[in-house]
């Protein structure tokens, strides 16, 4: 009796090596009819290789691309070879930056944590801090206008629109407003990082042409984030009226920061998705480098660096609208003709479970947590600063 597999065995593929089952037939059905053997053990094959298939894009999440196994290139990159994910789901047990995947099939190795750690530290160092110093520069810039003489020849009530544009910047960079809000931000990158190791992230997004269009976050999240940083948001809002009710402010030389994601809830949710959510992997552009480490950039950086940012919003609104129109809702019959059954990922979860450091160093990261109470005070404090920089506040106080 001869195996009607033995050519197919010998092939180096991991499906014929899987897959390749001995179908035993007589020894002259084998000799006469070899072409028709062969056929028929294909017939078994092919069935089966799709299993390896499916099981190979377990690892190939499209936020991930350029750490998939194997990527064509890769391995002679100059300037390192780039740590990649598992080829396909793998036990491990010594995953430290997300150990809730240790003892579990995941996509996550302990040499691909080198590459979270990297890309997560882009986050914490650079493009989260590069917005609070994007502030105080803008504040110094403001400052600056004082020593002009616009402001010399300035009415009084323009002089004080002024005064009271400068010290709004006060409550928005101050630790006890900001730290709380941004450590929650990385949290949240903590946790888009861990969502690499997940064998089984087709059900938390929603995909077009090979591409992840929406990452589909719990609604807790987003409630959970807002209440950590509706201070901020506050203070944030509070400064940017400040700023547009002064005419002197406006001939700063450096342009105000976008503060427009953190003016309600649905706006930084939106904001997370597609600054985070859709780019775990991203790297910090040159203005982000400069602000963060040096307090620098400015001129033509500063102006390409916005024009930058208003094309990715465009892109995103653009995506936003088309996913609306042709995304199918939960219950309804998709292109497959399967009922639209998807997961929510609890990120800020998946970001506490992980060892990233979340301490916020542009929030004096020393601090301890605050609690609800200490959340009270500091909205209390926004609301005492900006009190005693308008005199309309210290009149009606008195009048009391």
């Amino acid at each position: 009796r001869i195996s009607s597999c033995d050519l197919i065995r010998k092939s180096e593929t991991p499906a014929a090596m899987l897959f390749a089952l001995p179908l035993e037939l007589p020894s002259p059905m084998v000799l006469q009819r070899p072409r028709a053997n062969a056929v028929l053990c294909l017939f078994v094959l092919l069935p089966l290789t799709g299993h390896v298939s499916g099981l190979d894009e377990q690892c190939k999440d499209p936020l991930f691309e350029t750490h998939w196994y194997g990527k064509v290139g890769y391995a002679t990159r100059l300037g390192g070879h780039i740590q990649e994910m598992n080829s396909i789901p793998t036990v491990k047990t010594g995953l430290t930056l997300c150990p809730q995947y240790n003892g579990k099939a995941s996509c996550c190795s302990e040499e691909f944590q080198r590459e979270q750690q990297i890309y997560y530290d882009y986050f914490r160092n650079d493009i989260f801090p590069s917005k609070l110093q994007r502030i105080s520069l803008h504040e110094q810039s403001v400052r600056d206008v004082m020593n002009t003489a616009g402001y010399t020849a300035a009415m009084q009530v323009e002089r004080e629109q002024l005064e009271l544009a400068v010290e709004r910047f006060n409550p928005v960079l101050h630790p006890s407003v900001n730290g709380e809000c941004f450590r929650t931000l990385l949290t949240y990158a903590a946790g888009m990082s861990c969502f690499a190791c997940r064998s089984d992230w087709f059900a938390y997004v929603t995909q077009e042409s090979g591409q992840v269009l929406r990452v589909h976050v719990h609604p807790s999240v987003c409630m959970e984030v807002w209440s950590e940083c509706e201070v901020f948001g506050e203070a944030a809002s509070n400064l940017k009226q400040a700023l547009l009710d002064s005419a002197l402010a406006k001939q700063a030389k450096k342009q105000m920061e976008d503060l427009g994601m953190f003016e309600d809830q649905q706006s930084l949710c939106s904001w997370l998705h597609d600054s985070v959510a859709l780019h775990p992997f991203r790297k910090p552009t040159e203005a982000e480098r400069e602000a963060a480490r040096r307090g620098g950039g400015g001129g033509e950086d500063d102006e390409e660096e916005e024009l930058g940012r208003r094309l990715k919003q465009d892109r995103n609104e653009t995506e936003r609208r088309k996913l609306q129109q042709v995304e199918p809702q939960e219950g309804e019959v998709g292109e497959d003709g399967f009922a639209v059954h998807r997961d929510e990922i609890d990120v800020l979860r998946e970001g506490r479970l992980s060892a990233f450091d979340r301490s916020w160093q542009g929030a004096h990261s020393s601090a301890k947590p605050r609690s609800a109470s200490a959340r009270v005070l500091a909205r209390w404090a926004v609301f005492a600063l900006a009190c005693l920089a308008a005199s309309p506040c210290s009149s009606s106080t008195s009048a009391r």
